[in-house]
């Protein structure tokens, strides 16, 4: 394909090409020079924040290593406190044969002694095993000879509340002699019978117990721990046992999220504590780590950081100087090279614009006259500018200049875009086809409107060359359904009701009742064929479009169409008594009906459906309406079949100037809007209307 350059266009523009096109290894070199020394002084300054970034790193490593170990500090905690509490579920437990025996039903005590002293046996860490009445009297001991009654237990911690709520109670720290021989912890288990205590057992435990539970934590040396009863006396761990845990001063700083609290100890050292209650106790589990042992990682990665943190600000501040300095000088050069490609990208603009043979415009506001450029004249057939905006129009072809007004001033007063086609009338008197197109830059502009103007002869004649082929197609179709549906009513018919009467004859003619029901059969069939060949026939082309015209074709279409799918019709049918429309229009009505029934049936899952056939003056309306389930703008493989339907139907109106309209949505059925413009229809004989 040869393309010529108008020789008309701008030479000056076409020197300035020239010089712009800088040679590649010129571009190349300037490239580099511009951009190495600044990208190296970028380079350095990256290393830094990498540097900062490493000790900020190594800070959150301490952090997440003061963390790690404050959890396991949590963790061995809940741990040790659930281990406490298992071992004394485990005791009360074994006491519980003792709070069963049968015979404490009766208040009879006399295997009490026994069983007691066995189980003794079978629990070293037991010292002692009491049973007291439930207002403290003991009843018997094991630790006495032949079980003899010790003193009273009332005033033992834990008794009253055993008796009170009738559940096993754990009491606090008791010195050596008040409940044994050596320091212990009161286990008491009451004897409820019938909803009432009538005893209560009391179980006196080694508190050594506890001090190897806490020894056997495998916490740190320098780490305090300590088992504390609800009195707040030491039962096992930092401190003697039986004295109060010293309380620590707090240092008025909040929790840390990992539950650690900053206390003071007593030797005025920062510490961590963490206190943990167990559970049927009452007790609480004590645990003190030095703060420095944690914080270490932490002020460490701070030191690390403050010594490279006051480097590298130095160092940044010269970096960002050098590197502001040659960003503006590069600044500076990109301005130039975008104000040298904004040159050149125009030049091609205007050249492009010679090529295509696009003419430009300029309405202004406020004003009554248009600007052409020198080509919109000579596409508008103008040896000079038209004067006013009416002069303008009046080059326009009447029939195109309502349009082109409207368009126009739509545009000037709302900002919406112009776009018409419009024939222009030369000087000639010859007609061109044209396309105008306007933009507003902002609405409220004070700059006016903006526009091209190019021809589309080309376009156009392509168009009607379409619709001519379309309009020939169509109608050979019709013309084709037309024979066969004529031969189809006329010979074949004859020949199918010639077989009917030979038969008929044939069957009166025999005697055999077998003949004869063999031949009523045939006659079944045969009426059978001559139904589907008439069917065939009006489906090809009803003859009674071209005998009687529309209205009744529409009204047997539709008899036939509901008796077919039992679908509810309301038809309406209005301006067509004593009318006939042109015959290419009714084909079209006829047509485009069948296509939207057969999409409702294949499609639409509809339960009714209601036609509108109105004439107006002027137009000729079709309205179908469903209560299908309706389709969205999406298309999936049967919206596509659908769509393909309403493309012949776009097809066969654009042929008669007419238009479609859809109003659908998913649930909410469809009507189908067709309008066909007309100018005079031609009364019918009173004989063609039914």
């Amino acid at each position: 394909m040869t393309v010529r350059i108008n020789p008309r266009c701008d030479k000056k523009n076409r020197n300035m090409i020239k010089k712009q096109n800088i040679p590649p290894d010129r571009q190349f070199r300037m490239t580099i020079r511009t951009s190495l020394i600044p990208f190296a002084i970028i380079a350095i300054s990256a290393s830094i924040p990498l540097i900062i970034l490493s000790i900020i790193s190594g800070y959150r490593s301490g952090i997440q290593e003061r963390q790690t170990v404050a959890l396991q500090v949590t963790l061995r905690a809940e741990r040790l406190a659930h281990q406490i509490e298992s071992q004394l579920t485990g005791e009360i437990d074994a006491a519980q044969p003792l709070v069963n025996l049968r015979r404490l039903n009766r208040d009879d005590t006399s295997s009490f002694l026994e069983h007691a002293q066995r189980l003794s046996h079978l629990h070293p860490e037991w010292l002692t095993i009491s049973l007291a009445a439930p207002s403290g009297p003991q009843v018997l001991n094991t630790a006495a000879e032949e079980g003899e009654p010790r003193g009273d237990n009332s005033g033992v911690d834990g008794f009253r509340a055993a008796v009170e709520t009738a559940q096993p109670v754990v009491g606090g720290y008791l010195d050596p002699g008040v409940l044994a021989a050596g320091a212990g912890i009161p286990i008491h288990c009451p004897v409820v019978r019938m909803g009432e205590p009538r005893f209560v057992i009391t179980v006196g435990i080694d508190a050594r117990i506890f001090r190897d539970a806490l020894a056997s934590a495998g916490l740190p040396s320098n780490w305090r721990s300590a088992l504390v009863d609800q009195r707040g006396r030491v039962i096992a761990g930092a401190g003697h046992p039986g004295d109060p845990w010293p309380a620590e001063a707090s240092t008025d700083q909040p929790p840390e999220r990992d539950g650690l609290e900053v206390t003071t100890g007593a030797d005025g050292l920062a510490v961590y504590a963490l206190s943990r209650k167990v559970g049927l106790s009452g007790w609480t589990l004590h645990l003190r780590i030095p703060k420095q042992d944690l914080d270490q990682p932490v002020q460490t990665a701070w030191r690390r950081i403050l010594l490279a943190g006051t480097g590298t600000l130095c160092l940044t501040a010269l970096l960002a100087s050098l590197v502001a300095r040659l960003i503006a000088a590069r600044r500076r050069a990109e301005m130039q090279s975008a104000a040298l490609v904004l040159r050149q990208s125009e030049t091609w603009r205007l050249l492009a614009v010679e090529i295509a043979d696009i003419g430009t415009w300029h309405w202004p506001a406020g004003a009554d006259k248009i600007d052409w450029c020198d080509r919109c004249l000579r596409l508008f057939g103008r040896p000079r500018p038209p004067g006013a905006y009416a002069s303008f129009l009046l080059g326009v072809h009447p029939d195109d200049r309502s349009a082109v007004d409207r368009a126009m001033q739509t545009c000037r007063r709302t900002g919406d875009p112009a776009e018409v086609d419009f024939r222009a009338v030369l000087a000639d008197d010859t007609v061109r086809w044209l396309h105008l197109s306007g933009r507003s830059p902002e609405r409220g502009d004070l700059s006016g409107l903006y526009g091209v103007l190019i021809a589309v002869d080309r376009q156009k004649k392509a168009e009607a060359d379409h619709r001519d082929l379309l309009s020939r197609l169509h109608s050979a179709q019709e013309d084709e359904r037309r024979r066969i549906a004529r031969d189809l009513h006329d010979r074949v018919g004859q020949t199918v009701t010639g077989l009917s009467l030979r038969l008929k004859r044939l069957e009166l003619q025999s005697g055999s009742e077998r003949t004869k029901e063999a031949c009523a059969e045939l006659k079944r069939m045969i009426a059978d064929i001559s139904r589907d060949l008439h069917r065939a026939a009006v489906d090809l082309r009803p003859t009674s479009l071209d005998d009687i015209g529309l209205k009744p074709t529409l009204i047997n279409l539709l008899d036939d169409w509901r008796g077919q799918t039992g679908l509810d019709v309301d038809v309406l049918i209005e301006g067509l008594d004593g009318f006939r429309l042109p015959p290419f229009v009714e084909t079209t009505l006829y047509r485009i009906l069948v296509e939207l029934l057969t999409n409702i049936v294949k499609h639409a899952d509809a339960h009714s459906v209601s036609i509108t056939l109105r004439r107006r003056p002027g137009q000729v309306a079709l309205i179908v309406e469903d209560d299908g389930r309706g389709f969205p703008p999406s298309a999936g493989p049967p919206a596509r079949q659908r769509h393909l339907g309403l493309l012949g139907i776009r097809e066969r109106l654009e042929l008669v100037g007419g238009t479609l309209d859809i109003e659908s949505g998913t649930g909410s059925g469809s009507v189908i809007f067709v309008r066909i413009p007309l100018s005079d229809a031609h009364p019918a004989e009173q004989g063609d209307v039914a």
